[in-house]
């Protein structure tokens, strides 16, 4: 009985950190969960969108203290374009990797929404370093 208990008292911190993860988990039936899931990767991809248009809109149309902000964003244009690819090529990865699990839709809107995420704060960063060379 102490065995079984201290196994489980091991377990809570990481029941707890895939929690944080995936807020998802546990939410119920698999469909319930695949449901949730879907809905964190659209939030998490409309602010993704919301950072990218915001920084896309903060830069110069023109050269300016010789920044040229036309090549600035041409080139992050074509490197979300690039990051937009790998991210579903990585998530296709996991969804056939997770073929026939109940959790197949789950990990895969969780690895998109992962993805996003990410992103954001990469993009947040760029944005700030902007905000704060005004």
């Amino acid at each position: 009985m102490k065995k079984i208990t201290l196994l489980f008292l091991a377990l809570l911190p990481f029941s707890a950190f895939a929690q944080q993860i995936d807020p998802c988990i546990g939410k119920g039936s698999a469909q319930e969960m695949s449901a949730c899931a879907k809905e964190e990767y659209k939030k998490a991809s409309t602010k993704l969108d919301s950072t990218y248009q915001a920084l896309q809109a903060q830069m110069p149309a023109k050269d300016v203290a010789g920044i040229p902000y036309p090549a600035v964003k041409k080139q992050l244009k074509l490197a979300q374009q690039a990051w937009s690819g790998f991210v579903e090529q990585d998530c296709k990865t996991i969804n056939i990797y997770n073929t026939g699990s109940v959790l197949q839709d789950v990990e895969y809107f969780s690895c998109m929404r992962l993805h996003a995420v990410h992103r954001t704060a990469d993009l947040e960063q760029f944005l700030s370093r902007r905000e704060k060379a005004k």
